[in-house]
């Protein structure tokens, strides 16, 4: 029999002298299907001895049709690569191989298996236990040859991942959704394959995090049926790893479809089992009675709504503003602000909402594409319900018109609402806002 250094080609060459499909050469070798399609094409890390004794006992055991197979099959392919002259010279340089690359100490090696085997049975293990034992540690080596991923490429996904999560509210999120789904498709790629348990944990984490993008993308474009299932898909994904922090921040993204939906009640309904745990600490968590609290202001709740807002604060009390990123994966100081300026504007309070809509400002970074633009509505509200209509609408106009607003869903739905606020008004204020939100909010209708 033709000596073999089990190639890739070697492996497929014996699984198509067999007639096997992957699936049913893999259980025959006692590996994976995947671990197959890694040898054939040559990515494993490395071939180890344990795999090559595998494919060798598989071939010891095939009959005489499928060895001449097989033979032929790797002869022919090592005379058209140059590599052979006849098959008496492949025998002398299979040898010499053997002897300089330490096939000998193999066979050394089974030899001593099969002492320790026969001491197994001496001792008791017999039939499919003596199996096992003998086995199942080559079969484990073998299945390890499969790999895991570099921490050089993990720490790449992670890092696409935070990127991704901080330009979703600097740039127009719906031009990020090819990019975030090609990645959340890799990370699930190789969360398909065996990991060592560390790196497993940090996928998932990236995998929830990709999915938490893609359903703040999926939610500005208006989608909330996929948007829902994306959200709750990094909601599972946190949960399989215990991870709290994760879970918070995509409850918190969730929580954004009956915001605005105007329905308060499932809000504080979906909030309801984490906030009865009482937490008290993080930006996740901030986030949370964030949006609890804007949902009393709603109902009409100025306790519940200052209650909440107070808990959100306390949340950020030990993180200073350069230890919190920007972005959809944490729960800034600009925000808080944003939220009560939301709050007082629901319950009626315009000094306290020009109050807390300017502190947000001043914090929110200009370029960001649409909470600014939204502050800068509560604020016009407030000043709406003052009987300042012409500066309201000149702020109002600013915030529909800057460069760097995205005329989504939040920022369409909320331009509707203050239109609204201005049934009955006339005046140049009045005609200019109304001019600039019909063709801004049509442009963007066209565009989705």
């Amino acid at each position: 029999m033709v000596e073999v250094d089990w190639t890739g080609d070697d492996v497929r060459a014996l699984r198509a002298a067999m007639k096997r499909s992957r699936y049913e050469f893999a259980r025959l070798v006692g590996v994976t299907p995947r671990t197959v399609v890694l040898w054939e094409n040559g990515r494993t890390t490395r071939m180890h001895d344990a795999s090559r004794r595998l494919l060798d006992g598989v071939l010891s055991q095939a009959d005489s049709v499928v060895v001449a197979r097989f033979e032929r099959a790797i002869l022919a392919d090592r005379s058209a690569a140059g590599e052979i002259e006849d098959t008496s010279a492949v025998l002398v340089r299979n040898t010499k191989l053997g002897r300089e690359t330490g096939l000998d100490k193999e066979v050394e090696d089974n030899d001593v298996r099969r002492r320790e085997l026969l001491a197994c049975v001496g001792a008791g293990l017999a039939g499919r236990a003596a199996d096992l034992v003998a086995n199942e540690p080559e079969k484990m080596l073998a299945t390890l040859d499969a790999g895991s991923i570099s921490e050089r490429r993990l720490g790449l996904l992670e890092e696409s991942a935070q990127t991704l999560g901080t330009r979703v509210v600097q740039v127009p999120p719906y031009e990020l959704l090819h990019a975030t789904l090609d990645q959340f498709r890799t990370v699930r790629g190789c969360l398909a394959e065996r990991q060592a348990t560390h790196h497993q944990i940090r996928l998932v984490r990236t995998a929830g995090r990709l999915a938490n993008v893609v359903g703040e993308i999926l939610f500005n474009e208006g989608h909330f049926g996929q948007a829902k299932l994306w959200y709750t898909t990094a909601i599972h994904a946190a949960q399989d790893i215990g991870d709290r922090y994760s879970e918070d921040i995509a409850l918190a993204g969730l929580t954004y479809l009956p915001t605005y939906s105007d329905k308060p009640k499932e809000v504080l309904h979906l909030l309801a089992p984490r906030l009865a745990e009482n937490p008290g600490h993080g930006p996740a968590v901030a986030w949370l009675w964030g949006m609890a609290a804007r949902a009393h202001a709603s109902l009409g709740d100025a306790d519940q709504f200052a209650y909440c807002i107070n808990k959100s604060s306390a949340a950020l009390d030990d993180f200073a503003p350069a230890d919190l990123p920007v972005g959809i994966f944490s729960f800034r100081p600009e925000k808080l602000a944003f939220y009560q300026a939301i709050g007082y504007s629901r319950l009626g309070r315009a000094e306290e909402t020009a109050s807390a809509a300017a502190r947000a400002i001043s914090l929110y970074d200009p370029q960001e594409t649409m909470e600014p633009a939204l502050v800068q509505f509560e604020h016009a509200t407030a000043l709406l319900s003052s009987g300042e209509v012409d500066e309201a609408c000149a702020i109002a106009t600013r915030a529909i018109t800057n460069g760097h607003t995205y005329v989504g869903l939040t920022v369409t739905k909320r331009a509707k609402q203050f239109d609204s606020a201005l049934t009955g008004q006339r005046g140049r204020a009045v005609s200019d806002w109304r001019e600039q939100a019909r063709l801004i909010c049509d442009s963007a209708r066209t565009r989705a």
